[in-house]
């Protein structure tokens, strides 16, 4: 064995350890380094020492975001679900997922029918395949939170044009602050506000929504000549 070496008041040593916890957006990130040193070490001793810490932690660092960054680039895209034989008629569990995500939707069968078929598929013969992509399709719908109605919209827009547009619009009904400038203008001019909202719209006055108000005002507005700052602040 070799001989012991024995320590001497030259060869003294003083360790320090600095330590740091910071915060960089959510994640806490913990610095340490120890320098050590004999105890009579120079100014430029020490200077040295934390100058070959810091690029001992910059290495390892870039060493280790490459090694990352190696291992997600060779890491396996995880393989596509495959249906087996796509071309065979949808199978019982398929079928039973899209019974499920058509209670979910609260759809009727006309309008899951009107849907696939806008789709290009057939529920009564759509194979695994179609059904397997349709299934997906569903839940996309379903996730987003909407329906599909262009069928009912077709049928509103059509009955809304047969009578000359006297049914409501959708949006909010009209707020106290545009009744109360409609009001203002209709007296101030002698308008009827009453036979405006039946003729124009086919509702009451406060049956009307905003954006009917909002045109109606902006339309007394132009033919009056009050000042217009007033009541456009409304619209």
């Amino acid at each position: 064995m070799p001989p012991s070496r024995k320590t001497t008041n030259d060869e003294r040593i003083v360790s320090r350890t600095y330590r740091a916890a910071i915060r960089i957006g959510e994640d806490f990130i913990t610095l340490e380094e120890t320098v050590t040193l004999p105890i009579d070490a120079t100014d430029e001793d020490v200077s040295k020492a934390v100058g070959l810490g810091l690029r001992i932690y910059q290495t390892q660092r870039e060493a280790i975001e490459s090694q990352i960054a190696t291992l997600r680039e060779e890491a396996a895209t995880p393989a596509p679900i495959t249906v087996r034989d796509p071309e065979s008629p949808a199978s019982e569990k398929q079928r039973n997922f899209i019974a499920n995500l058509q209670d979910g939707l609260g759809w009727t069968n006309e309008r899951l029918a009107t849907y696939a078929n806008d789709q290009g598929i057939d529920l009564v013969t759509v194979t695994k395949g179609q059904a397997s992509v349709f299934i997906d399709q569903l839940k996309k719908v379903a996730e987003a939170g909407t329906a599909y109605n262009t069928s009912e919209r077709k049928e509103t827009n059509n009955h809304t044009n047969g009578t000359n547009g006297t049914h409501q619009q959708e949006g909010s009904l009209v707020n106290d602050k545009q009744l109360h400038a409609l009001e203002r203008l209709a007296d101030q001019h002698g308008f009827d506000l009453h036979n405006e909202a039946q003729e124009r719209f086919g509702v009451n006055i406060d049956e009307m929504t905003s954006n009917q108000a909002a045109t109606l005002l902006r339309e007394w507005q132009r033919s009056s000549t009050l000042p217009r700052t007033t009541d456009e602040t409304l619209l």
